[in-house]
């Protein structure tokens, strides 16, 4: 059997102050394109997994929704055998997510965001798909004096007591022990899962709450022929049988691709599974509608000359190499590149800071300032900048001449 893999859409999400929503659509209809295309080919795709964060936040734009939806309709109606497998992630609201989830079961689109069905799993061809949402703590609990073999309490007369599981550790372990319990060992099983597998590798535009403590160990996945995973936003092998597909776009400047062509690779996965077989697993490269790019140079290299036209139409950051300020950058250099986002000049910044502070302790260390001025300049040193705060140094002038004046009268 086959299927394709994706997750971590974050529809909705805004990259600064861009909203994203329309190069999202751009990436849904490539979906639709490989399934189509496959489908004419004569070897149609078995199933769609989506391995949670459909939305990016848990009450989603309804923008969002609607083209969700609408992408799930034409799916649908294209490819009526085709499965729809989805979970909630960390981003998602399971609730709102479950809407209407038993009536479209019946149009083979299962959205399972009740942990009380994860040992039930979905069956397509000769594969079981087991989908475990997003762990929340205190989701899980077990029975003091469970057995090894049943998450059930042995029957005794004694009160049992139940202990809410906080870890993602130790949610992970109980879900899947559920799932060994219930899972047939004759039948290819799947796992689909958004969690954090110790050793992967994260970017910076994943919402990572508990640091180490969040991260679930891959041997937990040896007992499935595959594991689909999503949370982490690079495409990667989490453990032997075990892929993130990755965000489909890149959602940070810490996922671009430089001049030299660098950047993480962002993906669709064309998974094939026969029993006894290895996974066979095909990374599917994402068109995005806007690459995202950062780069390095001089004002004038990006405003005057033709160097970067290439980039006109790509997510920009821009790192200015120059020791000079350069006085809004982004409205003049926008005519040019409209999708710039940022303009980093940390080397003039530095340069400046340091030469200041010098300049100020300098001229404080050889008494050339008042106590009043030196104040002054303590505020700029602390702020950063001109700022005003004319009501703190009124203060000060005040309690200086009250302690003068103290001072004064004691002598």
């Amino acid at each position: 059997m086959k299927f394709l893999q994706t997750g971590d859409l974050h529809l909705g999400k805004f990259f600064y102050e861009y909203p994203l929503l329309e190069d999202q659509k751009h990436v849904l209809r490539q979906l639709f394109e490989e399934l189509k295309v496959e489908q004419d080919a004569g070897a149609p795709y078995d199933a769609l997994v989506i391995a949670g964060d459909v939305y990016d936040r848990s009450l989603p734009p309804a923008e969002a929704v609607q083209v969700f939806s609408d992408f799930l309709a034409e799916i649908q109606r294209t490819f009526a055998e085709l499965y729809i497998l989805i979970i909630p992630g960390n981003h998602d609201s399971a609730v709102r997510l479950s809407y209407a989830q038993k009536i479209l079961e019946q149009q083979r689109i299962h959205i399972r965001t009740d942990l009380s069905r994860i040992d039930e799993p979905v069956i397509v061809k000769d594969a079981a798909f087991y989908l475990m949402p997003f762990l929340q703590p205190a989701s899980l609990s077990v029975i003091a004096g469970a057995s090894a073999e049943s998450t059930a309490p042995e029957s005794s007369g004694e009160k049992q007591e139940t202990a809410f599981l906080m870890s993602q550790s130790a949610l992970a372990e109980e879900a899947i022990k559920r799932i060994n319990l219930a899972k047939n060992e004759d039948t290819v099983n799947v796992l689909v899962a958004h969690l954090f597998a110790a050793g992967s590798v994260e970017s910076d535009s994943e919402r990572i709450i508990w640091g180490t403590a969040e991260q679930v160990d891959g041997s937990l996945f040896d007992g499935f022929a595959y594991t689909a995973l999503g949370h982490l936003h690079r495409y990667q092998k989490a453990a032997k049988h075990a892929f993130y597909s990755g965000s489909p776009l890149a959602y940070s400047f810490g996922e671009a691709g430089g001049i030299d062509g660098t950047g993480a690779d962002k993906v669709f996965l064309r998974v094939e599974l026969e029993k006894g077989a290895e996974p066979k697993v095909t990374a599917l490269p994402v068109k995005p509608l806007h690459k995202v790019v950062s780069l390095k140079g001089t004002f004038d290299e990006f405003f005057s000359s033709n160097k970067y036209d290439e980039y006109k139409d790509c997510f920009l950051e821009i790192e200015s190499t120059e020791a000079s300020i350069i006085e809004n950058p982004v409205v003049l250099l926008r005519k040019k590149f409209p999708y710039l986002l940022s303009f980093k000049q940390e080397k003039a910044f530095e340069q400046l800071s340091s030469a200041e502070m010098a300049d100020r302790r300098a001229t404080i260390s050889n008494n050339e300032l008042s106590i009043n001025s030196q104040f002054e300049l303590f505020i700029k040193e602390i702020y950063g900048a001109d700022c005003a705060f004319d009501g703190e140094k009124a203060l000060f002038d005040e309690l200086f001449a009250k302690m003068k004046e103290e001072n004064h009268e004691a002598e």
